[in-house]
């Protein structure tokens, strides 16, 4: 059994295995590397280059993400947080300005105030986007 690459512009499309003759099998366009041999194994995506007849393939390089994108990120994150932060305290915030809260929920109260002040505080510290040290959730 033989293993083959199918090749679309310069990248994997496709691996197939076979005892068939690939001639036979498929349109003459279409491009296969006999990838039996080949260590480590391409796999979808992999790029492929063909010099004098002879296959290498290596690894997509994955671009690093750009400061925009970290921001994005970032901030997605910052308000998932957040939401869950408001969740446990839905509903406090009135109860707390009225003096309606034990000692143990004004406690809890305050220390996610404290958390989501950090939260939202997360782009003024240095190296953001790149590095963010996240607040610890409270316990």
């Amino acid at each position: 059994m033989r293993t083959y690459a199918r090749i679309y512009e310069g990248a994997v499309a496709e691996i197939f295995s076979t005892d068939g003759d690939m001639a036979e099998m498929f349109h003459p366009d279409l491009v296969w590397a006999d990838i039996t041999d080949v260590t480590p194994e391409p796999v979808y995506g992999w790029t492929a280059v063909e010099v004098e007849g002879v296959w290498s393939f290596a690894e997509p390089v994955v671009p690093a993400p750009t400061d925009a994108e970290l921001r994005i990120n970032a901030i997605a994150q910052r308000d998932a947080l957040l939401a869950a932060a408001n969740e446990k305290t839905a509903g406090m915030a009135d109860a707390y300005i009225a003096g309606l809260l034990d000692a143990d929920d004004t406690a809890m109260f305050k220390t996610y105030a404290a958390y989501k002040l950090d939260l939202n505080k997360i782009d003024t510290q240095a190296g953001y986007p790149a590095t963010i040290t996240w607040p610890p959730l409270p316990a």
